[in-house]
């Protein structure tokens, strides 16, 4: 689809801290062929916003999720560029089809479910979100709503699928659509990005403010009554089935207990906080690579908007 391969995806296996290691890691786009096609009413996204910057984390002051804007923020897709991206994909794909006596189109779907499928920063250091985990505990919350271009697909005749996917002798109109969209764009390196992003949370973890906190955590959670070692041994409890929707009483007060406790030992300050300098002297020490992104990025919105200014 886009060109942030490395990103991100349609999620929502966990992965440490709960953090969906699809989705982000990812991160940033994307499931074939787009998890993401969205709603029309989002389609006039302001191209210029790919290259606007966003407030420095080093900055603000963290009291919720909210908060947690990260320096590597500013050069990703928002949610609503991602749906423009996503439905300017869907638009030539459905041309593509056409040209090939292919009537279907793919599924549309709400911002919403782009959201709902990936939560950002707020599950970056494990549930932080006091309101989310009384909702929805350790799950990530879910839309009704949810298109998938893999089961609009399986509907498709044996042919279709070949004039959507390709074969060996000719790319298909998933293939056309993405090439379409990084026609003129400034090569930039996407999965370098999301290594980063990974690398960076993983180290740090190992900051000794980092650790401290992890340590006052887990005495706050013994105080409530729940004697998990980690964070990440809370969320990975066998008793929260993650791959099915149910989610229980007792997984609700849990993660509600796991946020109040991150919250009140500082975890998530001092994660962000350290998280957030790593991010920041990487920015710094590659300027050109960062410069990439933002162009690349601005291309291929400015392009996805002129798909929509056409007449077919």
């Amino acid at each position: 689809m886009d060109g942030e391969a490395g990103f991100r995806s349609g999620r929502p296996e966990t992965g440490r801290l709960g953090r969906p290691e699809t989705g982000r890691w990812r991160a940033l786009p994307s499931p074939p062929a787009a998890a993401l096609w969205a709603g029309a009413s989002l389609l006039l996204v302001v191209t210029a916003c790919a290259a606007a910057p966003r407030p420095d984390s080093a900055s603000v002051s963290v009291a919720s999720v909210a908060d947690l804007v990260l320096p590597f923020d500013a050069y990703k897709p928002t949610p609503e560029q991602r749906v423009l991206l996503a439905n300017a994909q869907a638009k030539l794909v459905a041309r593509c089809m056409r040209r090939h006596g292919v009537s279907a189109a793919p599924p549309m779907v709400a911002v919403a479910a782009v959201k709902a499928g990936d939560p950002g920063n707020a599950r970056r250091y494990g549930v932080a979100d006091p309101a989310q985990a009384a909702l929805t505990g350790y799950h990530l919350s879910r839309s009704d709503s949810h298109g998938r271009p893999p089961q609009w697909a399986a509907n498709l005749s044996k042919t279709a699928r070949t004039h959507l996917y390709g074969d060996t002798a000719d790319s298909g109109c998933i293939s056309r659509a993405a090439a379409v969209l990084n026609r003129g764009a400034e090569p930039a390196d996407w999965p370098w990005l999301a290594v980063q992003d990974a690398e960076t949370l993983e180290k740090a973890a190992t900051d000794p403010a980092v650790v401290q906190a992890a340590t006052r955590w887990r005495a706050c959670m013994v105080k409530g009554g729940y004697a998990y070692p980690t964070a990440e041994a809370a969320i990975a409890d066998a008793r929260w089935n993650l791959d099915q929707p149910t989610v229980t009483a007792e997984e609700k007060r849990t993660a509600t207990a796991d946020t109040r406790c991150k919250w009140e030992s500082g975890l998530v300050a001092a994660w962000f906080a350290a998280d957030s300098a790593l991010q920041r002297k990487i920015v710094v020490g590659n300027p050109d690579r960062f410069a990439a992104l933002r162009a690349n990025l601005g291309s291929r919105l400015a392009r996805a908007s002129k798909v929509f200014q056409e007449t077919r």
